[in-house]
């Protein structure tokens, strides 16, 4: 998400139902040319499922992941920028009270190569040399193994707000940048997850070139395989990882295992309609409907099913940035909106999701009270209390 008024913003499962909710979802059988009797897999290296693999037994591949996740939550404006605090209390109290209601993912937003608080986590941001003694890697380390502690919680790091190397293509920053990451949190459970770079557009807003991201991308798996075949990578779009973008970014999977990788992922986010998510500066009582919610959805289920060969698809970001207008979230319509986009429809097409939760436009925790701010939380459940019975109630309309 862009920063405040801008652009905003396991295993092999028996069952698929996750927090009571049920996933609808396949594993992924990559296609693949390999010999039965090989145990490497297509770039030569050995296979973590072969007989005598030393490869992690209990890895799960990125469908098992996808079937567990279930709906999760972004710790939004904490790791990415200076909203929050950023503290391990801070963090783990939002994480316990989302796991506490059923909750499996927690998505952390960290920005790596451009300024926080008025330092990087990185030594040069021409190179992407992470600073393994900065105080803040120090606290999301501790955060990361917070959240791995807890049964069957998924975690999914990425690199955030990386202005400069998305403008300049900054393929080489990238590379050593995911390079150091695997290496630091390398011996961590493999429900941590790590997306490889979000929303790739210019400073001006304007998309990164998709052979440039797909070089980028390549660069960076080709790293991080390197090192670990089975932890499970997320590819995106290029530019606010629009559904529509994947389809025309990844026409083929060459540079990330050319589909016989079983642990990548695909995300894209949802604002849709944007209008009522994004930058709504009226009212909310916008007569959206449930093909707004599915729309999307299936625009990226059609690229899983066809060119990504059955690949799992993960929400990895969605919300209504009311905040811009209401004081306060007592708008039904909202509340429907929330109702339906995770437990409806994400789960009809059995792609996990985690919303945005920045604690501000987005917010459903409040970082002040370390408390939920409203039932938001519940509605995406699926189930929560209305004020009244009319979906366009008055605290819809703008003050």
């Amino acid at each position: 998400m862009m920063v405040w008024n801008v652009r905003f913003m396991g295993r092999r499962l028996a069952s698929l139902a996750v927090c009571g909710l049920a996933l609808a979802c396949s594993r992924y059988e990559p296609a693949t040319n390999m010999d039965d009797e090989s145990s490497e897999g297509a770039d030569g290296a050995e296979d973590p499922d072969s007989e005598g693999s030393t490869g992690d037994p209990d890895a799960p591949t990125a469908s098992e992941a996808a079937a567990a996740m279930g709906v999760g939550v972004n710790l939004g404006q904490m790791f990415d920028n200076t909203q929050h605090p950023r503290t391990v209390a801070a963090a783990t109290a939002k994480i316990d009270a989302y796991y506490d209601m059923g909750y499996r993912n927690v998505r952390i937003p960290v920005t790596w190569t451009e300024p926080v608080g008025g330092d990087l986590l990185v030594l040069d941001p021409a190179v992407g040399d992470v600073d393994r003694e900065h105080p803040r890697l120090q606290v999301i380390a501790e955060v990361i193994d917070h959240a791995l502690a807890k049964p069957d919680l998924y975690v999914v790091l990425n690199a955030h707000h990386e202005v400069a190397l998305k403008t300049e293509s900054r393929a080489a920053v990238l590379e050593r940048l995911w390079t150091d990451i695997e290496d630091i949190f390398g011996d961590r459970d493999h429900r941590l997850v790590f997306e490889l770079l979000n929303e790739p557009h210019r400073e001006d807003t304007t998309p990164m070139p998709a052979a440039d991201l797909r070089a980028m991308s390549g660069l960076a798996y080709d790293a991080i395989r390197a090192a670990d075949p089975q932890r499970i990578i997320i590819i995106g779009g290029n530019q606010w990882f629009g559904a529509a973008e994947v389809p025309a970014v990844w026409t083929s999977l060459d540079e990330v295992g050319g589909g016989a990788d079983p642990y990548v992922m695909a995300t894209f986010h949802h604002y849709n309609p944007w209008t009522f998510c994004g930058d709504n500066q009226g009212d909310y009582d916008d007569p959206w409907t449930e093909a707004d919610l599915s729309g999307p959805m299936q625009t990226m289920q059609a690229w899983a099913d066809g060119v990504g060969g059955g690949m799992p698809v993960y929400i990895g970001e969605w919300g209504v940035g009311y905040g811009s207008v209401l004081p306060e979230m007592d708008c039904n319509n909202v509340r429907a909106w929330y109702q339906g986009m995770h437990a409806v429809h994400a789960t009809s097409f059995g792609q996990p999701t985690a919303v945005w939760d920045d604690g501000g436009w987005f917010g459903i925790w409040n970082h002040d009270a370390d408390a939920f701010g409203n039932n938001l939380a519940e509605c995406i459940l699926g189930e929560c209390e209305w004020s009244g019975d009319d979906r366009f109630n008055a605290s819809c309309l703008a003050p």
